[in-house]
């Protein structure tokens, strides 16, 4: 019995103790940065949250091996976020590695890496989104103009707020869904994914699908679609301008 206790008391404070260490891995790093930054870069395995501030802040989370292998660099206004290899480590699948920006503009997100990123609470005139990697962008902002281009494989979906002008680009593999409002929107799908702007509330629609795929939009006075590939069309708003080419096996549809 004595035995079996003490066998007892052994494992649960091995269990703590290897809960503690567990625990003590994990950190917050605060990296260098300043409010030049307006352009970000990420290349790694890092999920990001970029939100507006007026201070400038860049905090690293997650085990500690994995954030020492976080590198971080600042070009005058271009900040770069990447993860590293050393001796034939790489991260993995799943490493929890997360980062937190805090900027006061912000004019361009560009994602070559793998993860979710967020980019939250900016405004402006133009903005340029791309999607080059892996994963999943979320972008929350009041810009008059934006630019947002899926050229890997993911996600991207937008919150317009109130802009003059979207121009989308699909040319990977994926799904981009849109809304709120703008004067004009300007699609282009070449590659393989869908196109979800019915609850972006656009006043004209120019469409040119050429890829494999569908999409849905909403123009309330004109509608210019070109149809070339496999994909199909669908038209709410009820515009009085309509245009429709179909050179492909798709179809337009008007609600």
């Amino acid at each position: 019995m004595n035995k079996l206790l003490g066998t007892t008391l052994m494992a649960s404070l091995f269990t703590l103790s290897a809960g503690a260490a567990c625990a003590a891995d994990l950190v917050r790093e605060t990296r260098a940065v300043d409010t030049r930054v307006t352009r970000v870069k990420l290349d790694g395995v890092v999920d990001l949250l970029v939100r507006q501030g007026a201070q400038a802040s860049l905090v690293v989370a997650g085990e500690r091996a994995d954030v020492a292998r976080v590198t971080t660099r600042q070009r005058g206004e271009t900040l770069e976020i990447g993860t590293e290899k050393r001796n034939n480590y790489s991260l993995g699948r799943n490493p929890k590695l997360r980062a937190e920006l805090t900027v006061p503009n912000l004019a361009e997100f560009v994602s070559e890496g793998v993860g979710a990123s967020t980019v939250s609470g900016f405004g402006g005139d133009k903005i340029v989104v791309s999607l080059d990697g892996a994963g999943a962008i979320t972008l929350n902002g009041n810009y008059r103009n934006i630019d947002a281009r899926l050229g890997g494989v993911g996600s991207m979906t937008i919150d317009a707020a109130k802009a003059e002008r979207m121009d989308l680009a699909l040319r990977g593999a994926g799904q981009l869904a849109v809304t709120g409002q703008t004067r004009t929107l300007h699609a282009t799908l070449a590659g393989v994914g869908n196109l979800d702007a019915e609850k972006l509330r656009a006043d004209t629609v120019n469409l040119d699908l050429s890829g494999l795929g569908g999409a849905s939009v909403y123009a309330s006075t004109a509608a210019n679609l070109n149809l070339s590939g496999m994909g199909s069309a669908t038209v709410y708003g009820k515009p009085a301008q309509r245009n429709a080419t179909t050179d492909g096996m798709g179809k337009v549809s008007w609600r």
